[in-house]
Parts: C-alpha cells; structure tokens; sequence
C-alpha cells in the first residue's frame, strides 16, 4: 500500500512540475483573433447595427488590413488562463470599426484587451455592387497562456 502512495505522490508533483514549467515557458501569454462574416448564432437587439449589413452573397467582404492581436491582460493567479471572446463588429464604408459588441466572453477579464484591441483594426471597406457598404462581422479573439 505504501509503494501505491509514493508512486501516487511522485505522478502528483510530476503533473505539477510539468504543469508550472509550461505556464511560466510564456509568461506574457498568447493571443490571436479570427474574423468571420458569417451570421453570429447570436444577434444583437442593438437598433445601433441596423445600418450595416450582414455580408452576403454577391456582396465582397471587407479585408482586414491592420488586425493586431491583442494583449493578455492581467489576470488573478487562480483564474482559468485561457479564454475567448466572441465580438459583434460593425465596420463602416471607410473600413473602420465604429460599433463594438460583446457577444460572449468565457472571462470578463479578457473582454477590455478584446474591445480595445478591435477597435484599432482597419479594413477595406466591404463591397456590394462595386461601392462600399457599411457591414458587421464577428471576431472571436482566444487568449492563452
């Protein structure tokens, strides 16, 4: 019984070990975004982004032309470190971010960096008919570290 509570014991510490030395491999933390013109499976009441369009066929979407990932924020050591957040964007006919939803976010501690970060992205501008259209877009934004 006791050799079962060492080996027991020694798989703990090891999980451990290997579990702090891959956080602290990139204390800064990761980030990277995704942008989707798809229909968001939830859409927002706001009458605000009832003058973009959603994308649809026919129409070219916009392309983003600056999209910085965002920065990890500081976060309580005891927090799950990993987190999304799911963004309604509204981008105007000159390919900037004017309106900034939150859709979901699995931590609100991720949802300032996400917003601000968004908010300096720029585009070309999305097209219907060879003329630029004011459209929204979701952004999924994931934080690791």
């Amino acid at each position: 019984m006791r050799t079962l509570t060492l080996i027991a014991l020694a798989i703990t510490i090891l999980t451990l070990a290997t579990s702090a030395a891959a956080q602290s491999a990139n204390p800064a933390g990761d980030s990277s975004s995704k942008m989707s013109t798809t229909t968001p499976s939830r859409t927002v009441d706001d009458e605000a982004f009832a003058a973009y369009q959603r994308v649809t066929k026919g129409m070219k979407p916009p392309k983003a032309t600056k999209s910085p990932d965002p920065e990890y924020p500081q976060i309580p050591a005891y927090a799950e470190p990993n987190g999304v957040v799911v963004m309604l964007v509204g981008i105007n006919t000159k390919g900037r971010v004017e309106l900034v939803h939150v859709l979901r976010a699995s931590n609100p501690a991720f949802e300032n960096s996400a917003v601000s970060t968004v908010k300096t992205w720029k585009f070309s501008p999305a097209k219907k008919d060879g003329k630029p259209v004011p459209v929204q877009v979701s952004v999924e934004m994931h934080f690791q570290k």
